[in-house]
């Protein structure tokens, strides 16, 4: 009887564990519910793209320490889990970028308060815990959450618990937690799985995987994918630094004839082993200033600054527009290409100080414009005075400070010199100033002859005593 027991017991159970394994092919469809049902996002930022802002870094999908974005390239580093949408510098940041609702939700969590200083002059550890700085958290139906981090101090114009609707304004784009260049990072999550919105949540994983982009159409459209592209690039009187460029200083238009040097400069995300800056300047008669190709790169760049220029020449800057052409030089399979190219321009001198000397007219036509009429507004018209004042002022290089020091006319500068072999320090300056351009004043010549006079008498006095 306990064995018959066993046996029908037995028979219960592998009965039963027959009938789980027969419904097994059907567990197919109940594994793909699992899949959310999606959730359409918008741009997250209210600027042109990628005119003004544009992705500059994407979602890493290497599982180790290394980092590749959804395409195998470079534009990711080590787990990141969103992307981030920049403008170029400070200066833009400044202004106020608009960061807005990707998609209909309720604001889930905020922060505010924390300064635009990122981690410039800081290390990580100064905001451990509030990383992602000023923020907000919404939350969307089936499990989906958006975030966005690093927003601009007192921006944020939302609350808790508020519904929020597709393309309502949250803050700005800024510079707080931890970053160090202003920006948006958005985040996409479904429970606890972060996904990224280029590939959706089933290709989220190894890169190279082909899904469905949670973006809408529109946005992928204006954000194509670049291995290169440009973030700054100008002219200016003296070699930029990183922490200046960043705060948006010599990307000058024009600069003063004077300008004691010429600097054309670029800086580039997305450079690789093995690039190489090639630079070119143009002067206005379409000569060749300075051409340069430097050594190639060797490492990849997140941020790449490059430059190169020409001190003022001994006769001066000729007036006009002087053009830069900057070409990233690339091997490809043998050959070289070019990778990346830009021109930009820089006035040097006003422009009326090109144009032909007007003749005067008669002293009768000498009078003050009248008034506008009404409906008209009166503009003024551009000074060289108001020329240089856009050029940014900075303490020169010793050296390139005196090639740019125009010399003393020739019939004054040996009297310069002697009176420097014996007079005080201060006194040759004087009579340097007091020379100008124009050759030293009659009281300076009158003064040095009297002293001459004086000289002489007191020898002749000595003499005959």
């Amino acid at each position: 009887m306990r064995i018959r027991t066993r046996i029908s017991k037995n028979w219960v159970f592998i009965a039963a564990l027959t009938a789980v394994v027969a419904s097994l092919p059907d567990a197919a469809p109940h594994a793909q519910q699992a899949t959310p049902p999606t959730i359409v996002l918008g741009s997250p930022v209210a600027c042109a793209v990628p005119e003004i802002c544009w992705v500059q870094n994407y979602f890493d999908h290497d599982p180790g320490p290394g980092a590749e974005d959804h395409t195998c390239g470079r534009r990711a580093y080590d787990r990141h889990f969103g992307i981030d949408i920049r403008v170029a510098n400070l200066t833009v940041m400044r202004r106020g970028v608009a960061v807005i609702a990707a998609v209909d939700g309720i604001v889930a969590g905020i922060r505010d308060g924390m300064e635009d200083t990122g981690i410039l002059e800081a290390d990580a550890s100064s905001v451990r815990g509030r990383e992602c700085g000023n923020g907000v958290v919404l939350r969307h139906p089936n499990g989906w959450t958006t975030q966005y981090c690093h927003m601009r101090k007192g921006s944020i114009g939302v609350a808790k618990g508020q519904e929020i609707k597709r393309g309502d304004r949250l803050g700005d784009i800024g510079l707080s937690g931890l970053t160090q260049f202003p920006h948006v990072h958005f985040e996409v999550r479904n429970g606890k799985k972060r996904v990224d919105p280029f590939v959706g949540f089933e290709a989220t994983g190894k890169c190279g995987s082909v899904g469905k982009p949670l973006f809408d159409t529109a946005f992928v459209e204006k954000s194509p994918y670049v291995e290169t592209g440009l973030l700054n690039a100008g002219f200016a009187s003296r070699p930029p630094k990183g922490s200046e460029v960043l705060n948006g200083e010599h990307a000058e238009t024009a600069l003063p004839v004077d300008a004691p040097a010429l600097i054309y400069w670029v800086e580039l995300f997305g450079t690789q082993p093995g690039d190489r800056d090639r630079f070119t300047i143009f002067a206005p008669d379409g000569s060749v200033l300075v051409t340069q190709t430097r050594p190639a790169l060797q490492e990849h760049s997140a941020r790449h600054l490059a430059f190169t220029g020409r001190r003022q020449p001994p006769a001066g800057w000729a007036p006009g527009e002087y053009k830069g052409v900057f070409e990233l030089l690339r091997e490809e399979v043998g050959e070289t290409k070019i990778a990346y190219r830009l021109e930009r321009s820089v006035q040097l001198g006003s422009p009326q100080s090109l144009a032909p000397a007007a003749t005067p007219p008669p002293a009768a036509d000498v009078r003050p414009s009248p008034p506008p009429a009404e409906g008209e507004s009166a503009t003024a018209s551009p000074t060289t005075t108001q020329a240089s004042e856009t050029a940014t002022v900075a303490e020169p290089n010793p050296q390139v400070a005196a090639a740019a020091t125009p010399p003393a006319p020739e019939g004054s500068r040996d009297f310069i010199q002697r009176a420097e072999d014996f007079l005080p320090v201060s006194v040759p300056g004087a009579l340097r100033r007091s020379a100008g351009q124009k050759g030293p004043q009659p009281w300076v010549i009158a003064a040095a002859l009297l002293g001459v006079i004086l000289s002489m008498a007191g020898v002749a006095y000595i003499t005959r005593r």
